[in-house]
């Protein structure tokens, strides 16, 4: 439909036309003008569509890309320590669960460390439990 078809009336005909999209915003309100030709403002669009462009199928990585390497497997002492977190986590979860009647916590961390190792640790007395913690940490000399 062209603004100079019949149809259209004459009150209306000036929002019709090949360049009211680019020239008028919502409402039929301008929008701003397009930068004059030689402007800094020209010229900062015109370098960032010509990166962008330079960009494309260049190599390297993307968004949502797999590693270029497969992180190591955590050494021995980091996998229980995280094992017997998850356990203490989950026997928590699991009391306080009860506790309001909710559902049960899914998953667990094992056999052992859900049986064995979180209920005997829950019944060391605290003083036990800081000494060994300041034994093994990595961190010495703390007073508190």
């Amino acid at each position: 439909m062209s603004a100079h078809d019949e149809r259209i009336p004459e009150s209306v005909r000036e929002y019709f036309g090949h360049d009211r999209v680019a020239h008028h915003g919502r409402g039929g309100m301008p929008a701003a003008p397009p930068a004059p030709p030689g402007s800094t403002a020209r010229k900062a669009g015109q370098n960032a569509v010509a990166d962008a462009l330079s960009k494309v199928g260049a190599p390297g990585r993307r968004p949502g890309d797999r590693p270029a390497v497969v992180p190591p497997r955590p050494k021995p002492p980091r996998l229980m320590r995280s094992a017997g977190e998850r356990a203490l986590m989950t026997a928590s979860q699991r009391r306080f669960s009860r506790a309001a009647r909710g559902p049960e916590p899914h998953g667990g961390a094992g056999w052992f460390w859900d049986a064995v190792f979180a209920p005997v640790y829950a019944r060391i007395p605290w003083p036990v439990k800081r000494r060994m913690v300041s034994m093994t940490s990595g961190v010495k000399r703390w007073r508190s």
